[in-house]
């Protein structure tokens, strides 16, 4: 494939940047060993990892041609059984052999797909030596080996500190692909000894327009899955899914009345809705939702001052008052990923928007 050529659907949509920029180091000989890819979760950064393995790995005589797609190498890779393809990423630990094999099934049929958990996923250091300890060894077929790290961001500081002395001195013909959609909690030593590709949000117009398109959703309800998708055509599909549409009803109906009743009627109602058995991932979605909607009584606030928003109860906001509530629910949000339950961490985040507001 050269480098002027449109990129492959398979792997890249609407990332012209992203794929220009690896195809160029391809055509030239000029891969890198370890790369970063950052951007939207469901950008495509698990799909171009899986292009670059295959570039690598791709049985094509001709490096020019590769990847060809359709030898075995190429076949294999996309299963996930390519023994010198590795696959590091976050899991839940008691359940990981498990969700590791439908994370790779669900990645095989769509590699834009974004795979949630019922539990909250890490990575955890054993892992990461395991790995390393695979890398070490000789070429199963003879070749290149990859080792293509997802949500590396999620790596305790730990983990990132032995994975970086095999980045600083990678294994004889060994690549390290990295993804992130937060590489800010990557060291930046980890950072510095990759080449990082971004790959851009795409435009929420294109995303509401490709799931209408398609016929995952209807246009109003694409329009708020594009603004809350992030730019990730992936989480877009995910989101499309009617349950998910449910739930954000829920969510929405909760801030929407957060700020009218009494602390222990908005308590009830959170206990109610955030159960013991509510997945991971839609406790995070919920997080973005408000985001969204407090954006959106923001701009209530600024068009009509003289009463309080028409779409929820929450009282007229200053400036100084929206960016402290949107710190609030910033904090809370990343009190989820730390060993705080979810339940909790809405509760504590409602409390404290309505202390900020001044609500009785």
């Amino acid at each position: 494939m050269q480098s002027d050529s449109a990129p492959s659907p398979q792997h890249f949509w609407r990332q012209e940047a992203a794929f220009k920029a690896l195809a160029e180091a391809k055509d030239r000989g000029r891969l890198a060993r370890s790369y970063l890819f950052t951007g939207p979760t469901g950008a495509g950064k698990w799909a171009a990892a899986q292009w670059l393995a295959k570039v690598l790995l791709c049985e094509q005589a001709e490096a020019g041609n590769r990847p060809c797609l359709i030898c075995s190498a190429c076949r294999r890779i996309d299963q996930g059984t390519h023994l010198d393809w590795h696959a590091l990423l976050p899991l839940p630990k008691v359940t990981a052999e498990d969700d590791r094999v439908a994370f790779l099934k669900a990645k095989a049929a769509d590699p834009f797909a974004v795979v949630s958990f019922a539990k909250k996923p890490n990575l955890a250091i054993d892992w990461v030596r395991d790995l390393l300890a695979e890398l070490s060894k000789t070429s199963v077929e003879g070749g290149a080996k990859v080792s293509v790290i997802a949500s590396a961001d999620q790596m305790t500081l730990d983990g990132q500190t032995v994975l970086l002395k095999s980045i600083e001195e990678p294994p004889l013909d060994t690549y390290f692909i990295l993804t992130s959609s937060d590489p800010a909690r990557i060291l930046p030593t980890v950072r510095s000894r990759c080449q990082t590709i971004r790959f851009a949000p795409v435009d929420p117009g294109a995303i509401a327009s490709r799931l209408i398109e398609m016929e995952l959703t209807d246009p109003e309800d694409a329009a708020l899955i594009a603004q809350l998708c992030g730019g990730g055509w992936g989480q877009a599909v995910r989101l499309a899914d009617e349950k998910l549409k449910a739930w954000r009803q829920t969510v929405s109906s909760l801030w929407n009345e957060a700020f009218m009743g009494s602390p222990g009627s908005l308590i009830a109602e959170i206990d109610r809705s955030f159960s013991k058995n509510r997945a991971f991932d839609e406790v995070v979605q919920a997080f973005d939702v408000w985001g969204l909607l407090l954006r959106r009584d923001c701009a209530d606030s600024v068009t009509d001052h003289e009463r309080p928003n028409a779409a929820s109860g929450m009282p007229v906001l200053d400036m100084d008052t929206a960016w402290a509530c949107w710190r609030i629910l910033q904090n809370g949000r990343a009190t989820l990923y730390v060993n705080v339950m979810p339940r909790s961490a809405v509760k504590g985040t409602f409390l404290a928007l309505r202390r900020r507001l001044g609500c009785q």
